[in-house]
This record gives C-alpha cells, sequence and structure tokens, in this order.
C-alpha cells in the first residue's frame, strides 16, 4: 500500500494544499479532497479517471472543496462512476452543490453511500465516529492505515493496533479547541499502538514550532505536501 500525502495544509494555508491522501493499492483512494487536491493528482501523474474512490472525514471547505472539480473534469473525460463515501450529511451536501450546479445534474456520474463498513475493490475500510464541530470519522482501511480526519484525540483511535496512523495535530500548545494540541494528545499518547505516527494538518503557527512540538511530544512526524510511504 503506497500512501501519498496530496494536501496537509489547513484553510488559511496560500503554500500548502489542503487536506487529501491518496491510498494506491487494489484501488486509488483519496481521504478527504480540500482545495488544491485537483492540481496535486497531476504532480503525481494520477489522472482523475483513475481514482476509484472519494472517502470524506467531514465537510467542511478544506476537506471537501476539490469534490465537485474532480467530478465535472470525470463527466468531461467520460469517466465512469465514482465511489463518495462519507458521514451523515454527506447526500445532503452533494445535492446542495447540485443545487447551486443544476447544469450538472444530470451529468455527473457517482454514487454516495454514508455507511460505516464497506469495501472499495477489495480494500476494507471501517470507520470511527470522531469528536469535531460537525459529523465526522476517522477511516481504518485494511487494518493498516487510520486516517483520522479532524478531531480531538481521544483513546479509541490511538489504541487501534495499525501501521500508520496519521493523525491531525492543528494547533500549538495553549488552544483548547475541536483539533488536536500537543497538550490534549499528550493525555492519550500512552495508549498509541501504532508502529508509525505521522502528524498532518497544521496551521501555520503551529508548523512554525513544529520540532519543538515533536520533541515535547517525543513521537511522531510530520507530513509535507508529495511526502510519500509504503505500508
Amino acid at each position: 500500500m503506497k500512501v501519498t500525502f496530496l494536501g496537509t495544509g489547513t484553510a488559511v494555508d496560500t503554500t500548502k494544499a489542503q487536506s487529501c491522501i491518496l491510498v494506491e493499492d487494489s484501488a486509488k483512494i483519496l481521504v478527504d479532497i480540500g482545495c488544491g487536491a485537483f492540481r496535486r493528482l497531476g504532480d503525481v501523474g494520477i489522472g482523475v479517471n483513475e481514482i476509484d474512490a472519494v472517502l470524506l472525514t467531514h465537510n467542511h471547505l478544506d476537506h471537501n472543496a476539490d469534490l465537485l472539480p474532480l467530478l465535472k473534469a470525470r463527466w468531461l473525460e467520460n469517466g465512469s462512476e465514482l465511489q463518495i463515501f462519507g458521514p451523515r450529511g454527506t447526500k445532503a451536501y452533494i445535492e446542495s452543490l447540485l443545487e447551486a450546479y443544476p447544469y450538472l445534474r444530470r451529468k455527473l456520474r457517482f454514487i454516495v453511500s454514508e455507511e460505516e463498513n464497506f469495501e472499495v475493490c477489495g480494500i476494507k475500510v471501517k470507520t470511527i465516529p470522531t469528536y469535531h464541530s460537525v459529523v465526522s470519522r476517522a477511516y481504518v482501511l485494511d487494518d493498516a492505515l487510520v486516517i483520522s480526519g479532524d478531531t480531538k484525540p481521544f483513546p479509541e483511535l490511538l489504541s487501534i493496533e495499525c501501521e500508520v496512523l496519521v493523525h491531525e495535530l492543528s494547533l500549538p500548545s495553549g488552544h483548547s479547541e475541536d483539533h488536536t494540541t500537543p497538550d490534549n494528545l499528550k493525555e492519550h499518547l500512552s495508549l498509541l499502538k501504532a508502529k508509525k505516527l505521522i502528524f498532518t494538518h497544521m496551521y501555520p503557527h503551529a508548523y512554525l514550532v513544529r520540532e519543538k512540538i515533536l520533541e515535547s511530544l517525543g513521537v511522531g512526524e510530520v507530513a509535507e505536501d508529495l511526502m510519500s510511504i509504503s505500508i
């Protein structure tokens, strides 16, 4: 399984693409598809019609902004039906897009599912409800890769046995919003079962002090746009 971080940025970054992770195995899957992710597909040589599924962790703009551009491009390139998975509210979100752009309603080819456990071309996917300002969830792919999406840290997620845990680390210490900080992560680090921990979705003021954050945690590395790993 190859994992490429197409976007590691946030809603305020101008130098990074927003949240998007490409997983390549028996299928090509995008986990989230924020602004800039569409452009990043070209950077890694992936055509729009090569994507088998998009898994949305939640419906915030920095995680789903490039979904409609992907769907439109696939229509113009005679692509097949795209599988879209997401938490409760995803169907309503996509319906709202079609209300805003009615000329696309009978052109785009996709199917939306809000089910909790499913398969994509033989890749088994499980979901875990997470803690954020909207309905959100993490994804577990083939019991090897866990992707948190936006969330506060919590025991059920940190304690999953896996090869790689990709966890958001949005803010530096001293913040207590519905995101992960070094402070609230430390409360659960003793439960960590992943062999490798990778942080993403760092706001600029957290990214600037990333080395200090890593030193204080004593574990993990920070993902950069276009970084790839193999599992």
